[in-house]
């Protein structure tokens, strides 16, 4: 598979990164000009190499590149272009200077997109494999997992899913990078990812006295209400992407009152054929 290199010093960037990976490529980010240059061999030999402009200028080169020290990543390209003028570029940056972008445009074999243009990530990545000219068959998007307290049925939900049924690693939002993003925005872009989500909804939270024999009073916890409503919203109720897993006692927010569960009070194995039927039914 292509080796993909991007250069840039935004955390965020490793996002694209990952992303690339599920889809099967090799990805890598540097994170600064220096690091760029020191490297220059490694980028002349990728297959594609995705740049920013705006980065702090290398310490290694005299002052005063193209339109001066805020466009390193300028440098880069320069030395790129000396060693193979064919490599793919990508310059994904959110600088405003026209005479950068008319260069770049003006480069063969080079493309300027704006980080301010609106882009979703699925885009950017369909616009690498549009640059590579590739038509492949990306690898099946990771599951999500919404789950709470119960680490039990979570880890047993993602061996069974990983390991019985064979399906990509599934994605539990606290063991991935945040790389400075808010709780929401890492839940985000992540989600974006998925089109397979399995929610699991287990009796975490008491909301009546201890006291109290109505064993119904116990609630999922509010994060997994909330990405349940996101997912059944965005992926829609109706598609069977969004799979819900009940483990009584419960009570169940009545306005989705009606919609099937699979019960997994005697574990996920006992469920499995279950699940395995409704995973055949949205990904046959």
């Amino acid at each position: 598979m292509p080796d993909i290199l991007i250069v840039d010093d935004d955390l965020a960037m490793d996002v694209l990164a990952e992303n690339l990976r599920y889809r099967g490529h090799e990805a890598e980010r540097i994170p600064s000009a220096q690091r760029a240059l020191d490297r220059i061999e490694d980028l002349a030999a990728a297959h594609l190499l995705i740049l920013d402009v705006i980065m702090p200028w290398p310490d290694s080169r005299p002052a005063g590149g193209i339109r001066g020290t805020l466009t390193a990543g300028m440098e880069v390209l320069v030395e790129v272009r000396k060693r193979r003028e064919d490599l793919p570029v990508i310059v994904y940056s959110g600088t405003q200077d026209s005479a950068i972008k008319l260069a770049v445009r003006s480069t063969p074999n080079c493309l300027f997109v704006s980080k301010w243009d609106g882009s979703t990530l699925k885009e950017i990545v369909d616009l690498i494999d549009q640059t590579l000219g590739l038509v492949i068959k990306p690898l099946p998007p990771p599951p999500f997992i919404v789950h709470g307290r119960d680490e039990v049925a979570k880890l047993s939900l993602k061996n069974f899913l990983q390991n019985s049924l064979h399906l990509p690693e599934p994605l539990i939002l606290h063991e991935r990078p945040n790389v400075g993003r808010t709780i929401i925005e890492k839940f985000e872009d992540y989600a974006s990812t998925s089109q397979l989500v399995f929610v699991l909804l287990t009796p975490d939270d008491i909301v009546a006295s201890e006291g109290d024999p109505d064993d119904a009073k116990r609630r999922a916890r509010q994060n997994v209400i909330f990405e349940m409503g996101f997912f059944l919203g965005t992926l829609g109720r109706s598609s069977g992407r969004v799979i819900l897993l009940y483990k009584p006692p419960l009570d169940l927010p009545s306005d989705i009152a009606g919609i099937v569960y699979i019960d997994i009070s005697q574990g996920i194995e006992a469920a499995g054929e279950k699940i395995r039927k409704e995973i055949e039914h949205v990904t046959n």
